[in-house]
C-alpha cells in the first residue's frame, strides 16, 4: 500500500510545528498560569490518546474480521459455485469493500497542539542526563585512580633512575679501580690500602668522639635527672620528662609523687652556674647533687662495660643498670643479676 502525498505533508508539517514550539518553549519559560494550561493540554492530550487506542483497537478488530473474510473467500472454489455469475458478483463485491476499508484507513498522528512529542522529548532528555551524570561520576573515580597510579609510578621511576644511576657509577668505579690496580705494583697496592685503612680509622675516632660527645650531653641534660627520680622511688625514666633538682632534693612518697618543698628554691646566679659547671668538669669531684651522683653512675657503667671484653659485676640494683637493660643497649647474665655487660651488636651483623 503507497503512501499518499497529502499523508507525507501532514507528518511534514506536524514537524515543522513541533519544532517552532520547541523554539518557543525554550525562548519563554512557563509561569504559573502557562504551568496549569499545560497541565490541561497534557490531560486533554492523555484523553485523546486513550480514545485513539480505544478507536484503533475497533479498527483492529474489524480489520480482523475482514481478514477472516477475505481467507474465506479466499478459500472459496470459485468453480464450486457453479455457473451462478450472481454469487461470485456478491463475492467479489464483499471482497472489493473490504479492501476500500482497509485503504481508507489512515494512522491518526498526534495533533498539533499535542504535548505528546514535548513529553517524549524530555523524557529521553532526562534518560541521556542521567546517564551523562553517571558517566562523569565513573570518569572522575577512574580519573583519581589513574591520578594515584601516575603519583607512585613516578615514584617508582624516580627510585629506579636513581638505583640505575648509583648502579653506574658504582661500576664505573670499580672497573676504574680493577685497571688502577692492574697497572701498580703489590707494593703500591698496599701503601694504598694502608692509607685508606688510615683514613677510615681516623675517620671512625672522629665519629665516635662525635657521638660520645652528644651522648654526655644527652646523659647529662636528660637522662640523668629521670635515673635519679627513679632511685628514689619516683617516676620510671620516661614517664616525667621535666625532673628539677629541688624535686629530687625533696625526695617522693611511697606512692611515687613529689614531696612538698619546705622551702623555696632560690634562683642561682650567673657566677654560681658557672661555678658548678667548672666544677662538674672535674672528674675527681665527688657528685653535688642527686642528678649528678646519678650521671656519674651510668658514665662508669658505660666505660666499665665498654672497656671490658665480658660481664662486669654491679655493687647494686641502680635505675641506670635496670634503663640500659630496658634500652635493649645492654643484658644481665642468664644466671646472675650482678653481672652486666653490653649486647654484641657486631654478632648478630657478622652472622
Amino acid at each position: 500500500m503507497d503512501i499518499t502525498d497529502q499523508t507525507v505533508q501532514k507528518i511534514q508539517k506536524f514537524a515543522e510545528k513541533r519544532q517552532e514550539a520547541e523554539q518557543e518553549l525554550a525562548k519563554e519559560p512557563l509561569t504559573g498560569t502557562a504551568l496549569h494550561v499545560y497541565t490541561r493540554r497534557l490531560d486533554a492530550t492523555l484523553q485523546g490518546l486513550q480514545e485513539q487506542v480505544k478507536r484503533q483497537q475497533d479498527e483492529l478488530n474489524k480489520a480482523c474480521e475482514i481478514l477472516i473474510i477475505l481467507r474465506e473467500l479466499n478459500s472459496l472454489d470459485l468453480i464450486e459455485t457453479g455457473t451462478d455469475s450472481w454469487a461470485r458478483i456478491s463475492q467479489a463485491r464483499r471482497a472489493k469493500k473490504a479492501y476500500d476499508s482497509l485503504l481508507k484507513s489512515e494512522d491518526e498522528l498526534p495533533a498539533t497542539d499535542s504535548v505528546l512529542p514535548s513529553l517524549l522529548a524530555i523524557e529521553e532528555t532526562a534518560r541521556l542526563v542521567q546517564e551523562n551524570k553517571v558517566s562523569v561520576t565513573m570518569t572522575a573515580e577512574q580519573l583519581s585512580v589513574d591520578r594515584e597510579r601516575l603519583r607512585v609510578e613516578e615514584a617508582n621511576l624516580r627510585d629506579s633512575q636513581s638505583i640505575a644511576s648509583g648502579l653506574r657509577e658504582r661500576i664505573q668505579r670499580i672497573r676504574n679501580a680493577n685497571t688502577r690496580k692492574e697497572e701498580q705494583t703489590p707494593s703500591q697496592v698496599a701503601r694504598e690500602q694502608l692509607t685508606l685503612q688510615k683514613k677510615q680509622t681516623k675517620e671512625l675516632d672522629r665519629t665516635s668522639a662525635s657521638l660520645k660527645v652528644s651522648l654526655d650531653k644527652f646523659i647529662d641534660e636528660t637522662l640523668a635527672p629521670m635515673l635519679a627520680a627513679e632511685d628514689l622511688g619516683g617516676p620510671t625514666v620516661g614517664d616525667a620528662f621535666e625532673v628539677s633538682d629541688a624535686t629530687l632534693k625533696a625526695g617522693y612518697t611511697a606512692h611515687g609523687k613529689p614531696k612538698k618543698q619546705k622551702e623555696p628554691t632560690e634562683t642561682e646566679d650567673g657566677s654560681q652556674q658557672r661555678i658548678d659547671k667548672f666544677m662538674k668538669r672535674n672528674a675527681d669531684e665527688a657528685p653535688t647533687n642527686k642528678r649528678d651522683a646519678a650521671a656519674k653512675e651510668i658514665h662508669g657503667l658505660l666505660d666499665a662495660m665498654l672497656e671490658a671484653d665480658s660481664y662486669i659485676n654491679l655493687e647494686r640494683d641502680s635505675a641506670s643498670s635496670r634503663f640500659l637493660v630496658r634500652a635493649k643497649v645492654a643484658q644481665f647474665h642468664p644466671r646472675d643479676a650482678r653481672r652486666l655487660r653490653l649486647i654484641d651488636f657486631g654478632r648478630s651483623l657478622g652472622n
